[in-house]
C-alpha cells in the first residue's frame, strides 16, 4: 500500500512520474507546513497560499529529488525558501494585526482549556515579537520537533551554531513572554 511507504519512497515514485504519491505526501505534511507558515507570518490566508506553493514546487521539482536526501528536510527547505521569497515580495516581514484562525468556539471549551488557550495565545504573541531567525529556530525545534542536527541540515548551518542560537532564542522568548504576562 502506497500510504505505508516511507516519505523517501513516495518521493522517488513522484520523481518517476507517479502523481498519486504527491497526494500521500500532501496528506502527511500539509498541516505541519501550514502551521509553520501561520506561526511564521501570522497571516492565515497567506499561509494557505504558501502551503499550496510548497507542494506545487515539490511536484514541479520532483525530478531533482535525490534518493539519498531526507524528504522532510527537503520539504522544509522549500518552505523556508518560499517564506523568504514571500517576505521579499511583500516588502514586510510579519503581519501582526491578523490572528490565526482558532478552529473552535470558546463556548465549547472548559475553563481549563480556555486558560490554556489564552496562555498559548500569549506565547504566540511573544513569538511574534522575536526576530524572524529566532522564531524560525523555535518553530522548527519546538513545534515541528526537529533535532538540532536536522535544523542545521535544513538551514545550512552547524549543529553547534543551531544549539547556541536556539538557546538564545528561547531565552529571548522567555524574557518577552514574562514581560507580556506582567503587563
Amino acid at each position: 500500500m502506497a500510504n505505508q511507504l516511507s516519505d523517501e519512497k513516495l518521493m522517488g515514485q513522484l520523481a518517476h512520474g507517479d502523481k498519486n504519491a504527491a497526494g500521500f505526501l500532501y496528506d502527511r505534511y500539509h498541516a505541519k507546513v501550514f502551521g509553520y507558515f501561520v506561526r511564521m507570518t501570522h497571516d492565515t490566508e497567506a499561509s494557505r497560499d504558501l502551503t499550496q506553493n510548497v507542494f506545487l514546487k515539490v511536484i514541479k521539482y520532483s525530478h531533482t529529488w535525490k534518493e539519498d536526501k531526507v524528504f522532510v528536510y527537503w520539504l522544509f527547505r522549500i518552505a523556508r525558501n518560499i517564506l523568504v521569497d514571500f517576505h521579499k515580495g511583500a516588502k514586510r516581514f510579519y503581519n501582526f494585526d491578523e490572528e490565526p484562525e482558532k478552529g473552535r468556539k470558546d463556548n465549547e471549551l472548559s475553563i481549563q482549556n480556555i486558560e490554556a488557550t489564552e496562555l498559548y495565545e500569549l506565547l504566540l504573541d511573544a513569538m511574534a515579537k522575536l526576530p524572524p531567525g529566532y522564531r524560525e529556530l523555535i518553530e522548527m525545534n519546538r513545534f515541528q520537533g526537529f533535532s538540532y542536527k536536522e535544523i542545521a541540515v535544513t538551514i545550512d548551518s552547524t549543529e553547534n551554531a543551531v544549539k547556541v542560537k536556539t538557546f538564545r532564542a528561547i531565552q529571548k522568548l522567555k524574557e518577552i513572554y514574562e514581560k507580556i504576562i506582567i503587563d
